[in-house]
């Protein structure tokens, strides 16, 4: 049966808090005068010659915000904040990195019951462990490396993040948008163990990559999100460096630094560093001598309006009110979830 909305749910939705998203005002645009290299020098004097293929450039530099959830487990929010509008990270919507964290036996409560609709989700576990169920009797355990795709489409309700039995916690929540179009398709799934996941390295093993969405190389992920998109953790030794090549169309460009520190389009960033890149050309990575890694997230912009109240995303207020309605009277959950299949979407 689909689960009421009680106190038991609570949690969810403080952490996922009844908002419309509204067009930020965002941060300062990069110019020639805090471009910089490894060594902190202005690249604004330097004349070189000119690349043979079009790179990238930071247009959009911050820390990503640091706060407390649910039950008050920390997070980064580097997409969905108030630094970056949804224009510019269409198609995601939401990048939240939990941990990483020590927790006890426990103290860790997870996501209890809460719905979706009208968006992908997808969790990528990079320590820990923890269980996941939902209303239609799905069931499974995420362990370390493991990434599960769910796309809500007309509906779900899920239960996540529960029975995490102590120790290291650290892990990756994204949303992205689906279309108008597909917005009340049937909801799909998948679970990505750690050893089916496509992995990419250099031949010397400098750099390394876990490819979620998207390609490196030759090497291609295991499912075709409706959207296309790329979603990649880069791994570079110390001073390492690569050129990612990116679809033209993939105008949407961010970077998400999250362990040593480098350059990237030419920024230098550590630590929670957020950059929007330029619309146009590949991306390059240079790691400084403490080594660097990071999450691309690359994607084709869907263009349409944005309208998002919690654990709902539509095109439309009304659209908003009807999943609402759907929910309070149990017919959120119009069909059983299919397993997430690679397929051309149209």
């Amino acid at each position: 049966t689909t689960p009421a909305l009680t106190t038991t749910t609570a949690l969810v939705w403080f952490l996922f808090a009844p908002r419309l998203l509204l067009i930020s005002s965002g941060t300062t645009a990069i110019t020639a005068d805090n471009y910089c290299d490894m060594d902190g020098k202005t690249k604004a004097d330097t004349k070189t010659t000119a690349p043979t293929t079009e790179l990238r450039t930071v247009v959009k530099k911050f820390q990503a915000a640091e706060m407390r959830e649910g039950a008050g487990f920390k997070i980064h929010r580097p997409v969905g904040g108030s630094e970056m509008s949804t224009s510019e990270t269409d198609p995601f919507l939401m990048l939240d990195e939990l941990g990483p964290t020590t927790y006890k036996k426990g103290e860790f409560e997870g996501a209890p019951w809460h719905p979706h609709r009208g968006q992908d989700t997808v969790m990528y576990l990079r320590e820990g462990q923890g269980d996941h169920q939902d209303s239609m009797g799905n069931k499974g355990r995420l362990y370390a490396g493991d990434c599960q795709w769910m796309t809500a489409g007309s509906g779900i309700i899920h239960d996540e993040g529960r029975n995490h039995p102590g120790g290291p916690l650290h892990g990756f929540q994204m949303w992205i948008n689906l279309p108008k179009k597909h917005k009340m398709m049937d909801p799909a799934y998948r679970t990505i163990r750690n050893n089916e996941k496509p992995k990419f390295s250099t031949p010397d093993g400098q750099v390394q990559a876990n490819i979620i969405a998207g390609v490196v190389g030759d090497v291609k992920a295991k499912i075709q999100p409706v959207v296309p998109i790329q979603y990649i953790e880069f791994t570079l030794k110390p001073s390492a460096s690569y050129t990612h090549k990116l679809p033209k169309a993939m105008a949407t460009c961010i970077v998400y630094i999250f362990e040593g520190e480098g350059v990237v389009g030419g920024m230098k960033g550590g630590r929670a560093t957020t950059m929007l890149l330029s619309k146009s050309g590949d991306v390059e990575f240079k790691a400084s001598e403490k080594g660097m890694t990071l999450l691309l997230l690359a994607g084709q912009p869907i263009k349409e309006p944005v309208v998002w109240h919690g654990p709902f995303v539509m095109n439309t207020q009304e659209e908003i009110m009807q999943a609402i309605r759907d929910y309070q009277r149990g017919t959120l959950v119009k069909t059983k979830a299919k397993e997430l299949l690679a397929k051309s979407w149209t």
